[in-house]
């Protein structure tokens, strides 16, 4: 059955097509991940414009027809641009991070509306003075979360202690915190300060529209970012190519 779809989402990544169009990688709201091929798109005088770029929040019109895994795009219009994300090398990064992390770990025609909102509330919120680095581990943190690997953080492995004090330690393979006394008998893993620990489980529970008005410890957010990527790699293999081709910007924030 056709079916005309009007959606809106993020546009994770695009490619060339033919001589004159180009496919693009949307997620959307209605529809989860889907790949539309927009014909003529890199004719000078294309009717999508600036809408098929990257790390944009637009509104898509295309036709859907099930047992197909490309759709006919017919309409793009820009509801965001996140310009000053683009306009700054190192949150555009961490913004390429974000739309790769989505495109790596979300699967097509699988729709997440949820999922959707956190990514566009990320992309928001690089575009305030939030630490970039604090963005993507909030992000992947939830991200992980929408797609089956969220980690637990709030009861320790081995003992069962609940929010414990001081130090801990994710184990990766169980997927889990385990506290200081009980962290040798669990082989390696990534250990976290308590101020890192303790802004871990905020990020858990608050939206990114909320991260401008944290002030984080140094070091903080780098721990969890790393922690974070540690543990999504363990289970799926993820390798985040915008941090490592700009490993130069990725001290920033």
């Amino acid at each position: 059955m056709r079916e005309i779809i009007r959606t809106e989402g993020v546009v994770l990544k695009r490619r060339d097509f033919g001589e004159t169009s180009r496919v693009v990688v949307v997620y959307t709201y209605r529809k989860g991940k889907v790949q539309l091929l927009a014909k003529g798109a890199r004719r000078p005088k294309s009717k999508f414009g600036a809408a098929l770029e990257p790390l944009t929040l637009g509104e898509y019109v295309f036709y859907y027809r099930e047992a197909k895994d490309l759709y006919t795009l017919s309409e793009a219009d820009i509801v965001r641009s996140y310009q000053r994300v683009r306009e700054d090398a190192p949150r555009l990064v961490y913004g390429l991070a974000c739309v790769e992390a989505a495109d790596k770990l979300t699967r097509e025609l699988d729709p997440d509306p949820r999922s959707v909102r956190v990514l566009g509330g990320a992309l928001d919120a690089l575009g305030t003075g939030t630490s970039p680095r604090l963005v993507l581990g909030h992000y992947l943190l939830h991200l992980a979360s929408g797609v089956g690997f969220r980690p637990e953080l709030i009861t320790c492995k081995g003992c069962g202690t609940v929010r414990p004090a001081g130090a801990v330690t994710f184990s990766p393979a169980d997927g889990a915190i385990v506290c200081d006394k009980c962290a040798s008998g669990f082989g390696d893993g990534v250990v976290l300060k308590p101020g890192a620990y303790n802004l871990l489980l905020f990020l858990s529970e608050v939206p990114a529209a909320k991260l401008s008005r944290v002030k984080i410890a140094s070091g903080a957010a780098a721990q969890i970012t790393s922690f974070l990527l540690a543990h999504l790699r363990y289970h799926t293999d993820i390798e985040l190519r915008a941090l490592k081709s700009l490993g130069a910007l990725v001290g920033s924030g």
